[in-house]
């Protein structure tokens, strides 16, 4: 178990734990969310290893986003399990489950970009949450963008970019602290199929660097690899079929 010894010290065992392979990095056990008498996830046990890119799909009021969710300690489950590198996230105080947080991008469906700032400054905005200086949040802005294939557009505003480009602005701004997990909801809903496909692969391209990807999405992958995997959702939020555990 982790102790908590205050957020940068409870920040760095995260990550250190985060590093380690014995055991799965993310973990449902036998999850369940109730809103309003409502079930919005139903039993869920479901487990992420490291480097694995898992799609989560199905259709609407399936639980897809509340997954992430919980796995991102944005909610609490009513009852089961949330697990994240052997500690219960559902355990966790609010500042621990921030600090958790910063170990991982969120691409979360309400994620917007200020109009107001530039793409690059937008894409900053984590690395300056988490302390790092203006120059090196600068850097890593830009390093992000160029790994998104967006760098040419560093110092354009957001209104000047199309769907597909906003969509990969906020994988940047994500991926800018150089996170452990992405944990994506519906990255390609407003996308056309090309746009789509094309980010899809840019998450799977970063889970083949190691980054462990679970995505939310409507959309299958158009192609498959040793470290994918696919858990159909059925509503009300459980698990129809899983494609087999790495």
């Amino acid at each position: 178990m982790l102790e908590a010894r205050g957020p940068r010290c409870r920040n760095r065992e995260i990550l250190t734990d985060m590093a380690s392979t014995a055991q799965p990095l993310l973990e449902l056990r036998s999850a369940s969310v109730v809103i309003d008498d409502a079930v919005v996830v139903d039993r869920v046990s479901l487990a992420v290893a490291r480097g694995e890119f898992v799609l989560l799909r199905g259709p609407t009021g399936s639980g897809k986003s509340t997954i992430l969710k919980l796995l991102a300690g944005l909610i609490e489950p009513t009852s089961g399990e949330v697990v994240v590198a052997g500690d219960r996230v559902d355990h966790f105080n609010e500042m621990e489950r921030r600090w958790l947080r910063r170990s991982m991008g969120l691409m979360m469906q309400d994620g917007k970009l200020l109009n107001d700032r530039t793409v690059h400054e937008n894409v900053m905005l984590p690395a300056l949450a988490a302390e790092e200086s203006y120059s090196e949040a600068r850097r890593r802005a830009l390093l992000a963008l160029e790994k998104c294939g967006l760098a040419e557009y560093a110092d354009a505003y957001p209104a000047r970019l199309s769907a597909g480009q906003r969509q990969l602005a906020l994988l940047a701004r994500a991926v800018v602290n150089r996170p452990v997990v992405i944990l994506a909801d519906e990255p390609v809903a407003h996308l056309d199929d090309a746009n789509g496909e094309a980010l899809l692969a840019l998450l799977a391209a970063f889970s083949r660097a190691g980054v462990t990807v679970v995505c939310a999405s409507h959309q299958a992958l158009a192609e498959e690899g040793p470290q994918t995997r696919e858990i159909i959702l059925s509503a009300p939020g459980s698990v129809a079929a899983d494609g087999g555990a790495a």
